[in-house]
């Protein structure tokens, strides 16, 4: 089988797409592929990936001109037989009208949304827009990859009817792994966690991630002798507004740490308050550790927690209920054999459903298609 040239775009580089990158880039690398990222400065080296730096910072709307540019010079430089699009701004830029002239691009692009951005903003014009850009652009996308298939559905609901796979979520298995109790001990001693639960919320400090739901609701009612820590990059600062009693007392934001798996066996289990996702990747972590997961009902979140016929690795509460999250948190922390026996399904789950491996094949069959695609219409000879 032919080897291919891939130019993955991202415009983040820290969090769960930047683990997912690692993933798909090490598979691809190993394949025998060419493989070249994209993405700002800060982005952690990924092994035999040539990394080109991108001008682009999302929250500068300014950079936007210098990005563009760079993303043409690097689809000039590349010539890749692919474009993998990774999140909103990528795909906006690698999708404008005419962008097979401003890119000078022949190569097919596959779009990954890592959550639909319409979820975003809390304007409904604002985000009725971007549904509306979505459907637009995806005249101008030869193939869709996401995490679940409830992602698929969301876009297919506003008109994206592109070809499209669901890829499920890579990881690492022997590097996230159980612990014994011994070894918890000694993390929560080395962390300064010194109270006799800990929930971990695992992720940036922004909306989508709901952060800023989950502490009010923790300053009016949260499970005794159990603190809750914070990590992610991100401002903290309205966030401690939001729970001014607790914060630094029982609550603990810890910043950005490359390694985040210390602080998962540290914990007793993993709390997801976000107002949207597409399996979020710190579920599946948690659960490869051996951590039971409870979560909002976000895509994906009750197949991957509870789905099938495996036993169920936690409790997923509808979008929104945070009374309901710590309820159903206090819940394990009291019952331990609940919270082993939920410990012992979501590794099980993990170790059946994470395969890399598994999960980069599903990511080239989508590539193999829509060069097929390309190819059969002319958009992509050279």
């Amino acid at each position: 089988m032919t080897q291919l040239r891939i130019l993955h775009v991202s415009e983040v580089h820290w969090g769960g797409v930047v683990t997912l990158l690692e993933h798909f880039t090490a598979e691809q690398v190993r394949a025998g592929h060419q493989v070249h990222l994209l993405a700002p400065r800060g982005i952690r080296t990924l092994d035999g990936v040539e990394h080109r730096t991108w001008r682009l910072d999302r929250g500068r709307p300014w950079t936007l001109p210098a990005a563009l540019l760079d993303l043409r010079r690097a689809i000039r430089e590349v010539d890749p037989d692919v474009i993998h699009l990774h999140s909103f701004v990528a795909g906006l830029l690698g999708r404008l009208p005419q962008r097979r002239t401003l890119l000078a691009a022949r190569a097919p692009v596959v779009y990954q949304p890592h959550a639909w951005s319409f979820d975003l903003f809390e304007r409904r014009s604002v985000g009725n827009a971007v549904r509306r850009w979505e459907a637009w652009a995806a005249r101008s996308t030869d193939g869709l990859v996401a995490n679940c298939d409830d992602e698929i559905a969301e876009g297919r609901a506003i008109g994206v009817d592109v070809p499209a796979r669901a890829l499920g979520v890579a990881v690492d298995v022997s590097r996230f792994r159980p612990v014994d109790g011994g070894e918890q001990s000694a993390l929560r001693t080395e962390l300064g966690l010194e109270s006799k639960h800990v929930l971990l919320c695992l992720g940036r400090l922004v909306r989508q991630k709901g952060q800023d739901l989950l502490l009010p609701a923790w300053e009016r009612s949260r499970p005794p002798d159990t603190t809750l820590v914070l990590l992610g990059p991100g401002d903290t600062a309205p966030l401690r507004a939001l729970a001014p009693t607790q914060w630094d007392r029982t609550v603990r934001a810890v910043g950005e740490h490359d390694d985040v798996r210390p602080w998962l066996w540290a914990s007793d289990l993993l709390v997801l308050p976000s107002r949207y996702e597409t399996v979020a990747l710190v579920v599946a972590e948690a659960m490869s550790c051996g951590r039971p997961v409870v979560a909002t009902a976000v895509n994906g979140a009750r197949d991957t927690i509870l789905g099938g016929a495996l036993p169920g690795a936690g409790a997923v509460v509808d979008l929104g209920d945070m009374d309901g999250l710590i309820a159903e948190a206090a819940r394990r922390l009291d019952d331990a054999e609940l919270r082993t026996a939920e410990a012992v399904a979501g590794r099980q789950r993990a170790e059946q459903l994470f395969s890399p491996a598994q999960v980069a094949g599903r990511l080239e069959a989508a590539y193999r298609e829509a060069v097929e695609d390309a190819g059969r219409s002319g958009r992509g000879s050279r």
